[in-house]
């Protein structure tokens, strides 16, 4: 079976302060750093042979950097695994956004596309600029072989629900540095085979994906 392997980035600073990141390019938080050390150390040990491709922003390839040296390999970097765009939000703390937009900021919470009303990639486009690139890394990757991607919440999450035909909104969040596999067995078929796992992070090291600090937003990759 070849095997998609997607990571999510560490914590970055703009997740640190509850800020809204989208696009914005802001590395990743000490936390981050400890984080990524530990998922390379992981991954390099499961797929020493893995094909590596990160999102181009900042806080991916900080997080892919050290897998990369213990790979002794480069990453191809595609932006078709960026962050979907979050348009005016991008940059702002959540606080500011619930203030100015409440009405909206509900919206968003109960699961309306509002972010093209912002400026910012719907939903549609998202998955529109996902999935197929997704798609395409898994049936590239040889038999029995395995692709790591390392990418964002958004891409995860809405690549994933298109590339598996879910009909309805049925996967939890995405932890910084979690990792969710999916495989294909043949003739286009797609399996799930782990979401959203952070078994290689200690428990001081894990960001759940409704912390303290963001309870008043959705799940992270929605």
């Amino acid at each position: 079976m070849r095997r998609l392997v997607l990571v999510r980035h560490g914590e970055s600073l703009y997740n640190a302060e509850a800020r809204i990141q989208g696009q914005r390019c802001a590395g990743l938080s000490e936390l981050g750093h400890e984080q990524a050390k530990l998922t390379a150390l992981a991954l390099a040990e499961a797929h020493p042979t893995a094909r590596l491709v990160t999102s181009d922003l900042q806080r991916t390839v900080e997080t892919t950097a050290p897998l990369v040296a213990a790979l002794g390999r480069p990453a191809e970097e595609d932006p078709r695994l960026r962050e979907r765009s979050f348009g005016r939000w991008e940059g702002r703390l959540r606080d500011e956004v619930i203030a100015d937009e409440p009405e909206r900021w509900q919206r968003w919470l109960v699961g309306d596309d509002v972010i093209g009303e912002v400026g910012g990639e719907s939903t549609v486009q998202l998955a529109d600029r996902v999935e197929p690139f997704l798609r395409a890394l898994l049936a590239a990757t040889p038999a029995e072989g395995v692709t790591i991607a390392v990418t964002h919440g958004g891409p995860v999450w809405h690549g994933l629900h298109r590339l598996l035909e879910l009909p309805r909104p049925v996967l939890g969040g995405v932890d910084n540095c979690s990792v969710t596999e999916v495989g294909s067995p043949g003739e286009g078929a797609v399996l799930l085979l782990r979401w959203n796992e952070v078994g290689h992070l200690p428990h001081d090291l894990r960001s759940t994906w409704r912390s303290a600090q963001a309870a008043n937003g959705p799940p992270v990759g929605r």
